[in-house]
């Protein structure tokens, strides 16, 4: 059951995270202003770089440009010096639009088709990802100019989205793709892995490392030098739920790779949600209000084929936040489409409401936006930069 938070309530006002009702809603005093809006804050990228910088000393961040592409963010990775994780060529453009170099850049989709290859290839991407042999015959006639990573992957029941149902190899057929990296005259560079998306828990990391290492050594042995981990993204946001805090989330991490990997071997990750999440907050308004069959339904202006497409696709519980109070009742949230579908909570707990008022949903910069449709030609929320 989720429940909406009074931000006048001084007790549960401490923990929104450092989004404050009345902060945004200054921004919609202007007739130029209209909901739904996404406030991005600049200022929340920057400290969400600096805490995984430092939880993390000594991993190079890509950042995952698939969970939140918009221009500001990319800018603020580029200006910190930061690298991207790219899964296609529109968005490694992006990438050279806010700032950075190709051939710093590591294409991770593991299954590209053979013009995304060429495209990349003469941008100047050198570092590519694959899983399975057919992958790896896609870049025969690029001897001398791609470095390949191979990944396999993890089982991990813990991670909200699980990417290892679509994505790696398994650790023991690692070895004849490596083989085969080299019988082609190709560069075998080094391992990735993902444990998955909104991990929970940091123990499955610790496994991954653990089969690095082994896995390494393997190939060392064969004359197959790795020169790159990439131990993926995943790092756990609040959205309803309290999670660790980064630095103690990333502890055990960084001991195991201190005693497992060759300080040698160069080491990335690739964060998405833990840096554009909590960088953005939407705003919304009720356009519309009901009673039926006993409950009530308030209508907002953005909804499951907009902002909320993360419920669908990413999972996703978000917090709500009301400048409202008095009788709380279960309710129904829906969006404004014309599909019955578009319900964004079916069971909530809500104050009263009238046509016009505000919510506000921190933590919506994550796999929102990027994912949202013009279903019904409505107006998709427009974003608000600010610090």
């Amino acid at each position: 059951m989720i429940k909406a938070i009074d931000v006048r309530n001084p007790k549960e006002k401490a923990e929104l995270l450092d989004i404050e009702f009345n902060r945004a809603k200054e921004f919609l005093d202007g007739e130029q202003i209209r909901t739904p809006l996404l406030i991005l804050y600049r200022s929340k990228v920057r400290d969400n770089l600096e805490s995984l910088e430092r939880a993390l000393p000594g991993v190079a961040i890509h950042y995952a440009i698939k969970s939140n592409n918009h221009p500001a963010v990319l800018e603020e990775i580029a200006k910190a010096g930061h690298k991207f994780d790219v899964s296609s060529f529109q968005e490694l453009k992006l990438a050279i639009n806010a700032g950075a170099q190709a051939v710093e850049q590591i294409h991770s989709h593991p299954i590209k088709s053979p013009y995304e290859i060429a495209d990349a290839v003469s941008a100047g991407v050198k570092i590519f990802v694959v899983d399975n042999p057919s992958e790896i015959d896609k870049f025969k006639s690029y001897v001398g100019k791609v470095k390949l990573l191979i990944r396999f992957k993890v089982e991990n029941d813990q991670a909200v989205v699980n990417l290892s149902y679509k994505f790696g190899c398994l650790p023991e057929e690692v070895i004849g793709l490596a083989e085969k990296i080299r019988e082609y005259g190709l560069e075998y560079y080094g391992l990735a892995f993902h444990v998955g998306s909104q991990c929970m828990t940091n123990d499955v990391y610790l496994t991954a490392i653990d089969i690095s290492s082994d896995l390494i050594a393997k190939l060392k042995e064969r004359s197959l030098d790795t020169a790159l981990l990439d131990i993926g993204g995943g790092f756990p946001v609040p959205y309803t739920e309290r999670v660790p805090a980064i630095d103690n989330f990333c502890k055990p991490i960084r001991q195991r790779l201190a005693e497992k990997i060759n300080p040698a071997i160069r080491l990335a990750c690739e964060p998405g949600r833990f840096i554009s999440a909590t960088a953005v907050t939407l705003v919304t308004s009720v356009i519309g209000k009901s009673v039926r069959s006993g409950k009530r339904w308030y209508f907002l202006d953005d909804g499951l084929y907009g902002s909320f497409s993360g419920r669908l696709y990413d999972h996703c519980k978000y917090q709500i936040l009301t400048n409202r109070n008095t009788t709380w009742k279960r309710s129904v949230l829906a969006g404004p489409t014309c599909d019955s579908f578009d319900v964004v909570y079916r069971d909530i707990i809500l104050p009263p409401l009238d046509v016009g008022d505000l919510l506000m949903f921190p933590a919506m910069g994550a796999y929102c936006a990027v994912s949202s449709s013009s279903f019904n030609c409505l107006r998709k929320a427009e974003y608000l930069v600010i610090d």
